[in-house]
């Protein structure tokens, strides 16, 4: 009575069915919280406003003002400056962002183990595991972008590569160019790829063919030469800096096999990210053993030699080069996703791509029923954290402290046990008016669009003592920063959380007596998480 289904019908459905199950968690929220996307968002609100109206780039510029350079880390911000330039509200402007990322992570993924061998696409619902990750819940979206369309750039040229063309070329080039403006590692990746790729086909029985691979490097060379003039303009900028890392080798390592980058909301996660961890070294075992007994060797076991040497990356890396930190998290998952490319140039036996497919509901089955929740939670209480927004006028300065940065329900109940979630949450509130907040972290990296006057930045005069406001609890001395910028107001305080986890703390103490002297309560959320303080007129 009933078609027994094939496995590759069976495949295509768990792999499109988890692929949906990934934007559950971004659809079933008004908002899906990230640690640095609210600021993202802000920036890009106020990137559009610039380009909009000449009042409002006046009162920005009083601030702010444009970077001439061409960074990377821009992609995100002019993506949603765009949507914002069309009319869609800031909510779902973000949210379409993260669909985005996460469509072409998925599909980007399937995309190039088609490429490689497409008895391999088992493995792309095993690789949809990797789509939440710390790195993406940062809100570090830019990274996140590059990683996904990494993958498009190398099953661009393997579909390719045999009929190349000059207008295939200055597709590759294209899309070059938008990885540069994502972030250097996804660029740096995909030549890591393509040119193993071409290393690959002049390592093979017979003479080599070096005409035909210096005709091939020379297209790929005039196709990233606007990439590489740009990447050459950034370090050059930025110096070639590197900050050792703080942790050790055995941490590394420890981190690696923990898999902790899967961890991104709640620490119950840890539990079971070195389960996923474990599937690799045991699929990686027995394809060694199928290449062996088989003799089945291909020209994409080269990508056995891309692990290993994204191995050695992960594990020699530096805690930051030219501008850039947080490297270690950045780069744990690399190590599994160019295993997983190799793993796919593999015939593995039916019985372990259904372990594999069965493992992969599984996983993410237990993984979304911890950390669904958790999103529930943060969007009720960003909810009423954005509610503050109704309280603020346009063109005015607002100094966002908040006192929890795991979040808090009116229940007493925080959000995250993992992340920070909170830290920059205001920036809901600033991309709904035209303000300028003064948690604006990006303006003071040098690393995006925008940058603070000197002579205003709020990271140099705010903090007191050396201690900053994005600290738990916050400290920060608003009621001298006139002085110390020759007139700059503070002309709103928005307090998350003020009277809870941190209520009788010392810094609490000093932002409630600065509060008292210069400042009124003008706004409550529903369930008083919330406060905007307005300065006294004098």
């Amino acid at each position: 009575m009933f078609r027994r289904i094939s496995l590759p019908a069976a495949e295509r459905l768990v792999f499109y069915g988890l692929l949906a199950l990934q934007l559950l968690p971004l659809w079933s929220v008004r908002y899906y919280l990230t640690i640095d996307g609210p600021c993202h968002l802000y920036n890009a609100k106020v990137l559009a406003d610039m380009a909009a109206s000449a009042d409002l780039k006046a009162f920005y510029e009083n601030w702010l003002f444009a970077n001439q350079r061409f960074e990377p880390n821009w992609f995100s911000h002019f993506f949603m400056k765009t949507l914002f330039a069309a009319g869609v509200p800031a909510f779902l402007n973000e949210k379409l962002l993260q669909t985005f990322y996460v469509l072409a992570f998925g599909l980007g993924l399937r995309f190039v183990l088609r490429q490689i061998h497409p008895k391999g696409l088992f493995l792309s619902s095993l690789g949809l595991l990797f789509t939440y990750h710390h790195v993406f819940q940062m809100g570090f979206y830019n990274y996140s972008c590059s990683l996904a369309l990494c993958l498009w750039a190398f099953g661009y040229w393997l579909k390719y590569r045999a009929d190349w063309s000059v207008g295939r070329q200055l597709g590759l080039a294209a899309l070059w160019l938008v990885l540069y403006f994502c972030h250097p590692i996804g660029f740096l990746f995909s030549f890591l790829l393509i040119g193993s790729d071409v290393l690959a086909q002049q390592i093979r029985r017979g003479p080599p063919d070096w005409a035909g691979v210096g005709r091939q490097l020379l297209g790929l060379g005039l196709s990233a030469l606007p990439v590489l003039v740009l990447f050459a303009e950034y370090v050059v900028g930025k110096g070639m800096s590197f900050r050792p890392s703080g942790e050790s080798a055995a941490q590394i390592w420890r981190e690696l096999v923990r898999l902790s980058a899967l961890c991104t909301v709640m620490n119950e996660e840890r539990d079971w990210a070195p389960l996923i961890a474990a599937v690799f070294p045991l699929l990686a075992g027995l394809a060694l053993w199928l290449k062996i007994r088989q003799r089945a060797w291909r020209r994409t076991d080269m990508l056995l030699g891309v692990f290993l040497a994204t191995l050695l990356i992960y594990v020699k890396q530096p805690g930051s080069f030219a501008g850039g930190g947080i490297l270690s998290v950045r780069l744990q998952i690399l190590p599994y996703l160019m295993l997983l490319l190799w793993l796919a140039s593999v015939d593995f036996p039916k019985w372990v791509q259904g372990a594999v497919l069965a493992f992969s509901v599984g996983m993410s089955a237990l993984l979304w029923s911890i950390r669904l929740p958790a999103h529930w939670r943060a969007s009720e209480a960003v909810q009423e954290y954005a509610s503050c927004a109704a309280a603020l006028p346009d063109r005015v300065s607002v100094l966002p402290l908040s006192f929890n940065h795991n979040g808090q329900l009116a229940d007493g109940r925080e959000v995250s046990s993992a992340t920070w979630l909170f830290v920059h949450a205001a920036g809901y509130a600033g991309a709904e008016r035209s303000i300028v907040l003064l948690d604006n972290y990006e303006a003071h990296t040098g690393n995006f669009p925008l940058l603070w006057k000197p002579s205003l930045d709020p990271f140099l005069f705010l903090p007191k003592e050396d201690t900053g406001f994005e600290g738990q609890p916050p400290r920060a001395d608003f009621l001298h920063f006139p002085e110390k910028t020759k007139g700059a107001q503070v002309d709103y305080v928005l307090c998350w959380c003020l009277d809870k986890k941190f209520g009788e703390h010392p810094f609490t103490q000093e932002i409630k007596q600065q509060l008292d002297q210069g400042y009124e309560l003008v706004f409550s959320s529903t369930h008083d998480l919330a406060r905007v303080y307005k300065k006294r007129d004098r």
